[in-house]
């Protein structure tokens, strides 16, 4: 199965766009024999299997070497609405629109290590380590544990193979460290929050409460790393975006509702078929495997106009990137944010900012994901800087 999805992440986002428009147009419920695997192409049925959870399943899905505990990624409704609700208390909107002082010192002294040199590696030196020093903050990682929590993080991208610990206990053993801490004395961060939610008398166990870290450590970190690499790789092309950016900074949300749409491309949800169905006009029986293509269904003509344009005044712009239904991404305000701050800033800072052609994006190895993306840039003057700020 992850063969046949590696297929098409080698593709540029058009070229994936045209592969996606043939298969609405001829197989958009497509069945791949020799992996059990159907794929399925088309917006609304891409909605239908996100929300009819009694039918398509994720609790199968568990990430190894993570304590075999119900998170929310690997759990269906009710039982699913239950961690959501607990989890869903200490990442309210508001509490998320609080965060914005800290992202914002976070994206500053990224910026400050690098704003004298004109170059570096946005993906290493700035995209990554953002949000993962974001989540080590919300946690409650002490100063001198973050660079080992960053390392972590690597090891969980599978950035720096680990063939002696695959099963990340190291990662886990710490979060129990410091679990049995935030128990004896409690404190103003996520973990301690996580510890004592409640919900209709229930409380997250321990092992639960280490796999929601683990996972908000892993997922938490993938999707704002790459909507700014990707965001800068796309932008580059037109460098016209940065200058309409800087002109009306009101435009970055939308801009980057785009990249999420256009860029994320190789984007796919995993379901197993729990009882016989009918799809696209296809019989799928219990026990079979969907991939849900996301990423096709942000490109379906039905929904998305001309969806080959990329296109940064697009509305409305119902992408499903980040999910839809019950198990929507609980952390996609958080990476909007990041986002959106980390661009606010850089347009503030930065101008002339392009790939550097001599330094080509690393990939990580059988995925998308980018691992290394050079950069050049002039940094702005304070006056300029005061001036865009003020409007002048």
């Amino acid at each position: 199965m992850r063969t046949l999805l590696r297929q098409e992440m080698g593709r540029t986002p058009e070229e994936n766009a045209a592969w996606f428009r043939k298969m609405q147009e001829t197989r958009p419920v497509s069945f791949q024999p020799e992996y059990n695997l159907w794929e399925v192409f088309r917006y609304e049925d891409i909605q239908r299997i996100l929300l009819e959870h009694e039918t398509f399943s994720c609790e199968y899905v568990r990430i190894e070497g993570l304590p075999d505990a119900d998170d929310l990624g690997n759990t269906d409704p009710p039982r699913h609405q239950q961690l959501r609700t607990l989890v869903s208390k200490v990442f309210t909107p508001r509490s998320i629109s609080q965060l914005a002082p800290r992202i914002t010192a976070i994206v500053d002294r990224l910026l400050d290590r690098v704003m004298m040199d004109g170059c570096m590696d946005i993906a290493m030196v700035f995209a990554f380590p953002l949000p993962v020093l974001m989540i080590a903050d919300l946690l409650g990682v002490p100063p001198e544990d973050k660079d080992r929590f960053i390392r972590w993080s690597y090891q969980l991208m599978g950035a720096i193979p680990n063939p002696h610990d695959p099963n990340y206990k190291e990662l886990t053993d710490y979060f129990r460290e410091l679990l049995i801490q935030r128990e004896n004395d409690p404190r103003d961060d996520l973990m301690s929050a996580l510890l004592t939610a409640e919900a209709a008398g229930e409380h997250l166990t321990r092992d639960e409460v280490i796999a929601i870290c683990a996972t908000l450590l892993m997922a938490g970190h993938i999707t704002t790393t790459m909507l700014i690499t990707l965001a800068i790789r796309r932008f580059d092309r037109k460098p016209e975006i940065y200058d309409a950016l800087r002109a009306d900074p009101s435009l970055i949300p939308g801009a980057l509702e785009e990249v999420l749409r256009y860029d994320f491309s190789t984007s796919h949800l995993i379901r197993l078929v729990k009882r016989d169905t009918v799809l696209g006009g296809q019989p799928i029986k219990k026990g079979q495997i969907v991939a849900a293509w996301t990423a096709a269904a942000n490109f379906d003509e039905t929904v998305f106009p001309h969806s080959d344009q990329f296109d940064i005044r697009r509305s409305p712009n119902p992408h499903i990137t980040f999910g839809h239904g019950v198990h929507v991404c609980l952390g996609a305000p958080l990476a909007r944010l990041e986002g959106k701050i980390a661009f606010e800033r850089i347009l503030e800072r930065m101008e002339d900012i392009r790939c550097d052609s001599q330094n080509p994006a690393g990939f990580m190895q059988q995925s998308s994901f980018i691992q290394s993306l050079p950069i050049l840039f002039k940094a702005r003057t304070p006056s300029q800087t005061a001036s865009a700020v003020h409007g002048d």
